[in-house]
């Protein structure tokens, strides 16, 4: 039967299985697979008019349920647990019979629903939900509306032209949406930035320590960690300095010298760099920055480190643009006594490689070119064997396979153990450019790990990795970049919309002159009231 309770039930249904949706990931996942389950149960139950549960008993457990929820809010946690009183509230409204308000009530749920979700995600998989949400809750009001003071079985010819109306009503919305998203003022920064949860996104040599040692398959991630503007060409062999380290404690590479230094004089060559937020305080720069210009979004400057890193004083918890200038002078800052440790209880058998090699060298140039003719016959791969004892014990001397990690840790040990000091720079390399927006991105699966070596007042780059292609990168569809083109865009003109963006908008409408149109004056003044005239009756309309 075409009744305005039955078209009204599922549309609103719809918005609220769009509200479950909109959700995934960000609570927990049982209380998400139980609820809706619920929620589908909820529809099933409206589809039979059958509801065995009192409303009373139904309110008071979501209250006890709800209560137990926000025990668990905290500063750290805030998202997780009001995510799952939202879907609690959602599953639980399902059951009861649903008068107009009981609508009303699903559809205001499943709007704080897609609100919520915005601090987990402002991608493109947002926009689906919002304009599903938009379309699909601004017919559906109107349709409780309805219900609410006619339900009884509607006609075809009614229902046509009610369609219509239905139809227009999101339009105009949107519309409207768009105005007040061109005017509305705005800031770079977000208030509540703060409600976003702690992700770790990137894997192997960027985060704050790198470890080796680890047996099983290295999992790679072609998750966009940042874009690269600017630049026609990109060299394979481009790298990107996140991290240096100096000290190896335990297979593990961390950084125990955190002395601050100043940016270089000169700038160079720049590059615009959009950073997707890492929830970490690490910035990419090429190798070798020399100076980056503002951060768009953030009132900090970023903080130059001993060994030309960079650090922000706070997590990113949202995409940033910065300019960066880069040079290919390599760093000449001094020595430290962190650069020549080594384990002591680093195996005899490294020790002794290192004599081997060192032995009759004429300069370090010399010690250099004989490790990388000992690496020459390893092979990379992302499988790691398993092993017992020091992993890189076992990878020098029988397996001869590994990743970067490997390579790098055993290259810096090498180098130390030959009286030439060393450290390991945790980064990127290379990037996969996008035809579509002709510009690059560096994902996960391009996460790298080499050496530097200081050799005649000057950090030398040593890398004896072997020349690999990422099986992740292999992955790259077509489709997959034309889908981050459109995610560039979506985040550069429409989540960066920023106060800059405005103005410059407002300077073009105030520079544009009519005068510049060859016609007469008197049809300039005619056009000049007809616009204002229709501005009047489109804001009373």
């Amino acid at each position: 039967m075409l009744k305005p309770k039955n078209l009204a039930l599922i549309l609103t249904h719809l918005v609220g299985i769009n509200g479950f949706l909109s959700l995934f990931g960000i609570g927990d996942k049982l209380f998400y697979f139980l609820f809706s389950l619920t929620y589908l149960l909820g529809i099933y139950l409206d589809y039979k008019n059958y509801y065995p549960i009192r409303r009373w008993v139904l309110t008071l457990f979501s209250f006890i349920l709800s209560l137990y929820f926000l025990s668990f809010l905290s500063m750290e946690n805030l998202l997780k647990p009001l995510t799952n009183v939202l879907l609690l509230l959602l599953a639980i409204k399902s059951l009861e019979e649903k008068k107009p308000r009981d609508l009303y009530q699903i559809l205001t749920l499943s709007l704080f629903a897609l609100s919520v979700s915005t601090l987990f995600r402002l991608n493109l998989l947002f926009l689906i939900f919002f304009l599903l949400g938009l379309f699909l809750g601004c017919v559906a009001l109107m349709f409780i509306n309805l219900y609410s003071n006619y339900n009884r079985e509607l006609s075809k010819e009614f229902l046509k032209e009610f369609l219509k109306v239905c139809l227009a009503f999101p339009l105009l919305v949107l519309i409207s949406s768009l105005l007040f998203f061109l005017i509305l003022p705005r800031t770079d920064y977000p208030i509540l930035s703060f409600l976003n949860q702690k992700r770790s996104l990137l894997k192997s040599g960027v985060s704050k320590e790198v470890e080796v040692g680890k047996v099983g398959e290295i999992q790679e991630d072609n998750t966009v960690v940042f874009r690269v503007y600017g630049v026609k060409t990109l060299p394979k062999n481009f790298y990107w300095r996140v991290s240096v380290f100096d000290t190896l404690v335990s297979n593990t590479w961390i950084r125990t010298v955190k002395e601050r230094e100043g940016e270089l004089r000169w700038r160079g060559r720049p590059l615009k760099i959009v950073l997707e937020p890492t929830f970490e305080d690490f910035l990419p720069v090429p190798d070798y920055a020399t100076f980056i210009g503002r951060l768009e979004g953030l009132k900090v400057r970023p903080l130059r480190f001993k060994g030309g890193y960079y650090r922000l004083p706070k997590r990113l918890t949202k995409p940033i643009r910065y300019t960066v200038y880069y040079t290919n002078q390599r760093p000449r800052d001094g020595v430290l006594k962190e650069y020549l440790k080594v384990p002591r209880d680093l195996p005899g058998s490294i020790r002794e490689l290192a004599k081997r090699l060192s032995k009759g060298a004429k300069d370090d140039y010399e010690k250099l070119r004989r490790i990388y003719k000992f690496f020459k016959d390893f092979k990379y791969t992302l499988k790691l064997e398993k092993f017992e004892g020091n992993p890189l014990e076992y990878f020098l001397f029988v397996s001869k396979r590994g990743n970067c990690e490997y390579f790098a840790s055993s290259t810096a040990l090498l180098l130390r153990l030959m009286g030439i000091p060393s450290r390991v720079v945790g980064g990127y390399l290379g990037g996969i450019k996008n035809p579509y927006g002709n510009y690059y991105i560096v994902t996960n699966s391009l996460a790298h790990v080499w050496v530097e070596a200081f050799i005649d007042g000057r950090w030398v780059r040593v890398d004896t990795t072997p020349s690999y292609t990422p099986p992740a990168v292999r992955k790259i569809s077509k489709l997959s970049l034309l889908l981050d083109a459109l995610n560039s865009f979506w985040y550069s003109y429409v989540v960066g919309f920023s106060y800059k963006h405005q103005l410059k908008l407002l300077n073009k409408i105030r520079n544009f002159s009519l005068k510049n149109i060859k016609v007469s004056p008197k049809f300039n003044q005619y056009l000049i009231k007809f616009l204002l005239i229709f501005l009047i009756f489109l804001l009373i309309f």
